[in-house]
């Protein structure tokens, strides 16, 4: 346990994991993860796989067309609204988009995922190994979003037991717009 995180290795259930889910894609998207994970990690920044790819490794894996990155605030510069990199970034792994996501701007989500990015799940079943969001805080952060597939996401994350229901249940508690989401997934 690490603060409020559980530190679960994501196979620990349904023996999915990130070889796994990127076993089902094609040898570019494998290689793209990989060297996406080289570049973040040469740059020195907070980062953790998330989206569709991390869900998998965590639940159900599922098609996404491009290989999203939790990244830490040291990564961005924010003047004003305006949030541009600081550092340079990796966008693109051959034909494969690679998005860095920034933490939040609304402090407490912001420091949520913030205390889950310093608490990567390390996934050891590729080549090398990949920090990915824990699940309870992927499942936070797919219910800002309003699509339907990270509704499933959750559901597939929480059927594998890789999200702790109570953890996020007190993590949306006050923020009414997750929590109703969380009611509706």
């Amino acid at each position: 346990m690490y603060g409020r995180f559980q530190i679960k290795s994501p196979t620990a259930r349904y023996g999915q994991g990130l070889k796994a889910v990127l076993d089902g894609f094609a040898l570019e998207r494998r290689e793209a993860v990989l060297a996406a994970n080289r570049a973040y990690a040469a740059l020195g920044v907070r980062y953790a796989l998330c989206g569709g790819l991390a869900a998998g490794a965590h639940g159900d894996p599922r098609e996404t067309k491009d290989i999203d990155f939790l990244v830490g605030d040291e990564a961005f510069e924010r003047t004003g609204l305006i949030v541009s990199f600081r550092l340079p970034m990796p966008l693109r792994a051959g034909s494969v988009a690679i998005d860095p996501i920034p933490l939040p701007e609304a402090p407490e989500r912001h420091a949520f995922l913030d205390e889950a990015l310093a608490a990567p799940v390390i996934d050891r079943t590729t080549s090398e190994d990949v920090p990915l969001l824990p699940a309870t805080a992927l499942a936070y952060m797919k219910l800002a979003s309003p699509r339907g597939k990270d509704r499933s996401d959750i559901v597939g994350m929480m059927r594998a037991g890789n999200v702790d229901l109570a953890a996020l249940r007190a993590a949306v508690a006050r923020d009414d717009e997750l929590g109703t989401r969380l009611r509706e997934a």
